[in-house]
């Protein structure tokens, strides 16, 4: 019974990984286009160039600092009898659109639905009761449904600390980076706003199979999208062999 719970778990995981790495093995897979060709292109498309605003920024919820896309983490640290890992809490996404330009033109580019690979850009780690720097506790107090880990119990002679410690992770692509967009190109003639830009907007759609930007080229981008999937794929096949040795 035991082994077929293993195995069962294994190849539940195996299937959920193959279906995340589907936009990792898309990114990989194809060749990048000129910006001035996908305007009215049919299917997905493929473009490397620079983010630049169009109508302003966004700003990081955790650091206040100005980006066209951006993605938070919150993790804590929580213990169960012997267990104890770090779990997370909380998460999300954010942007505005920006335009994408490279050496043959620009196009606007919509990044609501897409999966972001980015790299860190912020990482802050406050320990259980302590206070957080004023950005994250902004963020806790008007963005988040998180309360704040800076509580301690008073036994008078002293304080005991009675949060948990948390990590916040920050992920940005900001004004003049990199920039790498996997999507599908939509003819729209009001997307035109100065010379160089094509009509055309990159966003997710039916006929591209995966919507993904990076602060990265095509291959780094397709790395870290699949670092995630490979590993619940290996997890599952370790536990798959276990539970299939198990019930032998």
């Amino acid at each position: 019974m035991i082994g077929v719970l293993f195995a069962s778990v294994g190849v539940a995981l195996v299937v959920a990984g193959c279906s995340k790495l589907r936009p990792a093995y898309h990114v990989y897979r194809g060749d990048t286009d000129d910006v001035v060709t996908v305007e009215r292109a049919e299917g997905p498309v493929e473009l490397e160039g620079t983010a630049s605003p169009i109508d302003g920024t966004t700003a990081g919820p955790l650091t206040g600092t100005p980006c066209l896309v951006y993605e938070y983490e919150v993790e804590e640290y929580k213990s169960s009898g012997k267990n104890s890992s770090w779990e997370t809490v909380d998460d999300g996404v954010g942007g505005v659109p920006f335009r994408l330009e490279d050496e043959t033109a620009s196009v606007r580019v919509d990044p609501v639905g897409a999966d972001l690979a980015l790299s860190t850009a912020a990482t802050a780690e406050v320990d259980g009761g302590e206070p957080e720097p004023p950005a994250i506790r902004e963020f806790l107090e008007t963005e988040s449904d998180l309360e704040s880990e800076d509580r301690s119990l008073d036994l008078g002679v002293i304080e005991l600390a009675t949060g948990n410690d948390r990590r916040y992770h920050e992920r940005r692509l900001e004004p003049d980076e990199p920039v790498y967009v996997f999507g599908q190109s939509r003819y729209d003639v009001d997307a035109r706003e100065t010379m160089r830009d094509v009509s055309a907007v990159i966003e997710a759609g039916p006929d591209a199979p995966a919507f993904v930007i990076a602060d990265s080229s095509q291959d780094v981008a397709a790395r870290r999208l699949a670092k995630s999937p490979l590993l619940w794929i290996g997890a599952g096949l370790l536990l798959t062999a276990i539970g299939v040795a198990v019930a032998i």
